[in-house]
């Protein structure tokens, strides 16, 4: 049986559920271009388009986009702003987390020094090496080396990727070492790696900076505060905003982060209605309750749980798992020994309908598929369900 939604045909799949909710009336504005709607339980991914802005920001960035304004001012005084919101001394606003990385990194290779700024990848003078735990050489989409590199700067991994100890960064570190990148994601290594207090404690006794990756945290003081000299943000994951990124910390950092657009950072450039869009997000985000964040995004998880069983779909159970560091249930979908298809099939399956749907599925070989509410609407829940008895009844 064909698992797509047709808007034409009846999509009563079981008699014991309520009327069901016409896919095709929510809006596709990608149905110009023939691709299908995305239903995003897979949570805040770059390669869905991360967050689906609220209105007030849709708003403002539309004003923005259809006016002019001097666009050093408006950086200075949305810059000035941010750091007073996150409480850090100073802020940089950019095209993404990615380009933050970079720029971070530029800016401890080069300081405000312009001459060094537009020398690189060549790099003028003698710090050049970017230290980082072997668990945290991740890939997010590229390779988080690479962005080091890009900047001319030698990426020194250290330990191995299930054990880093106190040694192995006191040895690595020498007079060439400009930084240390601190990972924090659920991509890295978590069991046995040092934490970030014990790299702050070992980095400043040589008075090396600190630069933390915590693009898709929610928690905007917390890594400054454990010492961290630059902390790296998405701006479109959990602070909801269009495409940008943030780093925020050290005055004297930040600075030389700013004048990266002499340089690197020119070809990164991030344009007005994306500033405005950020800076209306994260006002926004800075204002939310997290309490409240947490008890709505629960609803919307057990909405989807009941309607998952009141499919009567045999061979799979269900649970309610919380994140590890963050605020967010998620809905696992276990596939169990008399299972119709493995997930990675039903993943495929999901992903191939009309609406497509999209989940998380870092857990999918051991036969777990998780659904995560942030960008998921409470509607679409029962659309989830109905396609999935479709798809196991086919």
């Amino acid at each position: 049986m064909n698992a797509n939604i047709d808007a034409n045909e009846n999509m009563n799949v079981n008699a014991n559920m309520d009327d069901p909710i016409d896919s095709d009336k929510i809006m596709n504005p990608f149905e110009a271009v023939q691709l299908p709607r995305v239903i995003n339980a897979a949570g805040k991914m770059t390669y869905l388009g991360s967050s689906a802005v609220r209105s007030e920001v849709a708003s403002v960035m539309s004003a923005a986009s259809q006016s002019y304004v001097d666009m050093a001012a408006l950086k200075q005084a949305i810059q000035l702003r941010v750091a007073e919101l996150t409480g850090a001394e100073a802020a940089c606003i950019t095209s993404c987390a990615a380009a933050g990385i970079i720029v971070s990194i530029a800016a401890v290779l080069t300081g405000t020094d312009l001459d060094k700024v537009e020398a690189l990848p060549e790099i003028k003078g003698g710090k050049r090496e970017v230290i980082l735990q072997k668990g945290h050489a991740v890939s997010f989409g590229a390779n988080l080396t690479q962005m080091i590199r890009m900047t001319g700067a030698t990426a020194k991994e250290i330990g191995t990727v299930n054990g880093v100890k106190p040694y192995h960064l006191e040895g690595a570190i020498t007079e060439s070492t400009a930084a240390i990148v601190y990972v924090v994601s659920h991509h890295a290594v978590s069991n046995e790696m040092l934490s970030l207090p014990e790299v702050v404690a070992i980095a400043s006794k040589h008075h090396i900076p600190v630069i933390v990756d915590a693009a898709a945290e929610v928690d905007l003081k917390l890594y400054l505060a454990q010492g961290a000299a630059l902390a790296v943000y998405s701006g479109h994951k959990a602070i909801g905003g269009p495409t940008s990124g943030l780093i925020i910390g050290r005055q004297d950092l930040i600075d030389a982060c700013q004048l990266q657009e002499k340089g690197y950072a020119r070809a990164m450039k991030i344009g007005k209605e994306n500033i405005m869009g950020f800076y209306t997000a994260i006002a926004y985000y800075l204002k939310e309750d997290p309490q409240e964040m947490a008890d709505r995004l629960k609803e919307i998880v057990e909405k989807l749980q009941a309607d998952i069983r009141g499919c009567g779909l045999t061979g799979i159970s269900t649970k309610i798992a919380w994140d590890a560091t963050r605020p967010i249930p998620r809905l696992q979908l276990i596939m169990e020994e008399n299972a119709v298809m493995t997930a990675k099939q039903l993943i495929g399956r999901l992903e191939q309908n009309n609406p497509s749907i999209r989940t998380r599925n870092h857990s999918a070989d051991a036969g777990i598929i998780q659904f995560d509410p942030r960008e998921l609407k409470i509607e679409e829940t029962r659309i989830i369900a109905q396609v999935m008895q479709r798809i196991w009844e086919g």
